[in-house]
């Protein structure tokens, strides 16, 4: 990947880091005094109105958003595990957070040794927030491309033989972007790329051509197929042949908005110059997305992440036997 277009991705990810740290040493320094109160600690130790400022912004956060996911799950064309995981964490979340509210009542040093201990899940509650503040930072500042040489399509759930509402809108938004390319590059094509899910009765490609071709009115001569790929990266690099080369850029990718971002750096990663299009996404189903998202990435960069959880456990234990 280039300097240039690293700088490129890494900016409205620093952009965000800075707004979530900012907005929550704000909140730090709102919630100093009746912390002090509350966990019965002298009211110049701000790392505890620090880790409640934390807790909170990744409850209301994180926590708020995968609940909401397990309220619209009955909405979704297929329920998924991850799916179900994801209202899972939502309701973990509250009941963790309600603990804490009992535990305080009780004795403040519970409290306190219940935040220390979920230290890891604040963190990330605010690297969710961040993500998810990168995310829209990312889709304001990203251009269509007016000619593009290919519009690749990332497929997703099906409903039956037919695209989902959440693919449809891709297919859609694909097609607008071929339409308006052709006045200057009539030989556009189209690439529609996803295999077949274990749940699915045909693959994601082929749907989307029976959907562009019957409703949308393009050409089955202007679309290619790429139908062996079951996750994003596969997407792209199995794609890869049918996008590059001085004839096909330059290279539009339209996903789901919420999706844009993580796939501009997979289709950094993988070496493809394009620019990533996002399409949108219903409101009600934004919010377990993003999480969906955060989780995605989190498994992308997993040994980051067990790795940054063992430190902060290691942090967690030295503040409990400095309080013990």
């Amino acid at each position: 990947m280039s300097s240039s277009r690293r700088m490129r991705l890494l900016r409205p990810a620093l952009w965000a880091t800075m707004i979530v740290l900012a907005f929550t040493l704000l909140l730090t320094r709102a919630l100093r005094r009746p912390v002090a109160l509350w966990l019965d600690v002298p009211a110049g130790e701000g790392g505890w109105a620090l880790l409640v400022a934390a807790a909170l912004v990744a409850t209301l956060g994180l926590g708020g958003a995968s609940l909401w996911h397990g309220l619209v799950l009955t909405r979704l064309v297929r329920v998924r595990r991850i799916d179900v995981l994801i209202a899972l964490l939502g309701v973990g979340m509250l009941l963790l957070a309600i603990a804490v509210v009992v535990a305080a009542a009780i004795d403040a040093a519970l409290a306190r040794a219940i935040l220390v201990l979920a230290l890891p899940l604040w963190a990330a509650g605010l690297a969710a927030a961040a993500l998810a503040m990168a995310s829209f930072i990312h889709l304001r500042g990203a251009r269509t491309p007016t000619a593009a040489g290919t519009v690749l399509i990332l497929g997703a759930g099906l409903r039956g033989r037919e695209v989902g509402p959440l693919l449809r809108r891709r297919v859609e938004r694909g097609a607008e972007v071929w339409r308006a390319s052709l006045a200057t590059r009539p030989d556009a094509r189209i690439v529609v790329s996803g295999g077949q899910g274990p749940d699915e009765v045909r693959t994601e490609a082929s749907a989307m051509a029976d959907h562009l071709i019957r409703h949308l009115g393009v050409p089955a001569e202007a679309i290619d197929q790429e139908e062996a790929s079951t996750t994003t990266r596969e997407n792209l690099e199995l794609s890869r042949m049918l996008v590059t080369g001085p004839r096909r850029a330059p290279l539009a990718v339209v996903t789901s908005e919420y999706h844009a971002f993580r796939t501009a750096w997979l289709l950094a990663g993988v070496g493809i110059e394009g620019t990533v299009v996002g399409a949108w996404t219903r409101p009600s189903y934004r919010p377990g997305a993003v999480v969906r998202e955060a989780l995605a990435v989190a498994a992308d960069h997993r040994w980051w992440c067990i790795g940054g959880t063992a430190a902060l456990w290691a942090l967690a234990a030295w503040v409990l036997l400095q309080q013990a």
